[in-house]
């Protein structure tokens, strides 16, 4: 694979920063943890032949990989902390060991995560859509037809309103919309299935896994690939986007969006996918180097005001633990 001393960048070139990428997809995503990963560990030891065998391998074996590497080492390099990471590139067997102090370590990953705070902000603020909420608190916002759209940190949403329809297409994340009675419909789509509304309160999340729609008050109507769902109060219609399945069911109408005040309640769901979730509401960079407790499943009610500890509750009774890198940067470990 190629190396960014390959190819030299610009000082601060900001468009190298990021690789281009579908709409919607995140910064902090789990390929790009990875990609991190793989890149701590050679900074840790870079005379390891076989540990670079090993992340040439993981980058060739899908394109998602090589992208996502890609990302991690442009960013990396415009931190002035990459080390040489590829075949062509091993330095010599060191006399003494290769590993870094832990003190320097930390010291690069400080400016990586600096690097990637500015990558994100460019990425928020790129012309692609209407409405964009930073990572952070959700945000209250009202429509031109005196509708209430609440989003939720890292969400966006394109508006397309006319004297026929109201329509909005969410292109991530999450948003809750207080809808007016109007004589014209207010549809949202998102990944392709579409939301029908007259007057209701619902709301509306679209993951990298999953899409989800739950209805505060009113009804609505879902038309998907699998088919039409009529909502009801209290009622949610969940999508999984790898296997095509759906299902729906009951959710108090206090618990739907409960976001909006710095809450998360997850009801037997993977860590994996609430972590996705807790990135929106934190203004930095989260790392999983346990993937093992991506799978783990878990029920309970966390406060996201506080992410450092919500995270620490999140994982420690799985065997993980949290670490806080810098106030940008919260790594979680296997015990």
């Amino acid at each position: 694979m190629t190396s960014p001393s390959d190819v030299p960048l610009p000082p601060c070139d900001q468009d190298a920063l990021i690789d281009p990428a579908p709409t919607g997809m995140p910064m902090n995503d789990p390929l790009t943890d990875s990609a991190l990963d793989w890149l701590l560990r050679l900074q840790a030891d870079p005379a390891d032949e076989r540990l670079h065998a090993e992340c040439e391998a993981w980058q060739q074996a899908a394109p998602e990989h090589a992208r996502a590497w890609r990302k991690a080492q442009r960013v990396w390099a415009l931190s002035g902390a990459l080390p040489a990471t590829t075949a062509t590139h091993w330095p010599a067997p060191p006399a003494a060991t290769a590993a870094l102090p832990r003190r320097n370590r930390h010291g690069r990953m400080l400016a990586l995560a600096a690097c990637l705070l500015l990558a994100g902000i460019i990425f928020l603020l790129r012309p692609q859509a209407d409405f964009q909420a930073p990572p952070g608190p959700a945000r209250h916002m009202a429509l031109e037809d005196g509708s209430q759209l609440w989003l939720r940190g890292g969400a966006a949403v394109e508006l397309y309103f006319d004297e026929r329809q109201r329509h909005l297409e969410l292109l991530r994340g999450d948003a809750f919309f207080e809808v007016k009675k109007d004589p014209r419909s207010f549809t949202v789509q998102a990944a392709g299935q579409q939301v029908t509304v007259t007057g209701t309160g619902f709301s509306v999340g679209l993951g990298a896994h999953y899409l989800e729609v739950a209805v505060a008050h009113g009804s609505v109507r879902v038309d998907s690939q699998a088919g039409r769902s009529e909502l009801g109060k209290g009622q949610r219609w969940r999508l999984d986007r790898q296997s095509g399945l759906t299902q729906v069911d009951a959710l108090p109408a206090s618990q739907i969006a409960a976001w909006r005040n710095d809450q998360l309640i997850a009801k037997d769901q993977s860590i994996g996918e609430l972590l996705e979730q807790f990135r929106q509401h934190y203004p930095g960079w989260i790392v999983l180097r346990a993937p093992e407790l991506a799978s783990r499943r878990v029920t309970g009610l966390y406060d996201l005001s506080d992410p450092l500890t919500a995270l620490q509750a999140l994982v420690t009774p799985h065997g993980g633990k949290v670490e806080s890198w810098s106030p940008y940067v919260l790594v979680i470990e296997g015990n």
